[in-house]
């Protein structure tokens, strides 16, 4: 046998082990036996560090892998009538092959067949860092459906079509340009000269009243001196010792005094309420004579002032037998 017929079979060999091996390795892990289907995404933002098969996770779940990744204009070609131009914004198509049995066999197909639902409910694809070291991969998450609106795409899909949502650094980004800008476009510089006017101002202001205020600082401390002064003599003067103390002596006599003169005002009133109450009838009595010796002296004032001979030189009255009644 030539040289050349061995290495023929040498190389025919090889291939052959090479491709047993790997039919047993992808047969080995079930790979061919997998139940999947093909949903899209796409995207303006680059897909640097994306790859295919990077991994596709749903809320953090593997649930497949990335299995195109190309331009719209390739993947969905549009029709040459001759005014055809490249367009340099063509949106980057996203393919992910997902093993729906990872849902159980109850939800296997339901998960892509029923999948504008869950756009209109929030369902966005996302690109993720795995890590400082790691690739770029898939992640498929619900997110506020006002916030990130599921635009259609520019092109007919042929497969299950899940709008994209800017990543967490492209949204940091964006966050960090907006106030770049907002700061870019505050005039310092005028906002410094403001400053400076007001500054100037200000000390033009307190150059003429400093010294007015300085001067009343004074005065205001000479008579706080002299207040001072007057309190310590007050203080030290042994007169209002004295006085300290006899009020506290004349406080102890009210404090031992005061309740046994109320105590004793109080039994007078009792003695006095008894005393009015036994003599109560006799002074009725009383009253009762006065009362009618008043009638009496009125009665004869009053004949006195009508006929005074009378009251005084007429006779007594006859006087009167008993159970005779005057005529």
């Amino acid at each position: 046998m030539s040289a050349s017929s061995e290495i023929k079979v040498g190389v025919f060999v090889l291939v052959s082990a090479s491709l047993v091996f790997g039919g047993v390795i992808a047969l080995g892990s079930g790979r061919f036996f997998r139940d999947t289907q093909v949903i899209e995404t796409s995207t303006s933002d680059s897909v640097e560090g994306l790859q295919v098969g990077s991994p596709v996770k749903y809320r953090g779940v593997p649930i497949g892998e990335v299995s195109a990744i190309s331009f719209a204009d390739r993947l969905y070609p549009r029709p040459d009538d001759g005014s055809l131009q490249f367009d340099y914004a063509s949106p980057v198509v996203i393919r992910m092959k997902v093993r729906v049995d990872v849902f159980g066999p109850e939800q296997s197909e339901l998960f892509t067949k029923d999948i504008e639902r869950g756009v209109a409910q929030g369902l966005r694809a996302r690109m993720r860092s795995a890590g400082l070291t790691g690739g770029m991969f898939i992640e498929l998450d619900m997110a506020d459906p006002a916030v990130h609106k599921a635009y259609a795409p520019a092109f007919a899909s042929a497969h299950p079509y899940v709008p994209s949502a800017p990543s967490r650094f492209d949204e940091v980004l964006a966050t960090l340009e907006r106030v770049s800008a907002k700061l870019g476009a505050i005039d310092f510089e005028k906002i410094g000269g403001g400053f400076k006017d007001a500054a100037d101002k200000l000390n033009a202001l307190l150059g003429d009243r400093v010294g007015s205020l300085l001067a009343d600082a004074d005065g205001f401390i000479s008579e706080l001196r002299s207040s001072n002064a007057a309190l310590q003599r007050l203080l030290v003067d042994p007169r209002l010792d004295r006085a300290l103390d006899n009020a506290a002596s004349i406080t102890t006599d009210l404090r031992t005094s005061l309740p046994r003169a109320v105590r004793e005002y109080g039994e007078l009133g009792a003695n006095l309420n008894a005393v009015i109450s036994n003599e109560e009838y006799d002074l009725r009595r009383l009253l009762g004579a006065l009362r009618e010796t008043a009638e009496n002296l009125e009665a004869v004032s009053e004949r006195a002032r009508h006929d005074p001979p009378q009251l005084l030189f007429s006779r007594p009255p006859r006087k009167l037998a008993p159970g005779e009644i005057e005529p």
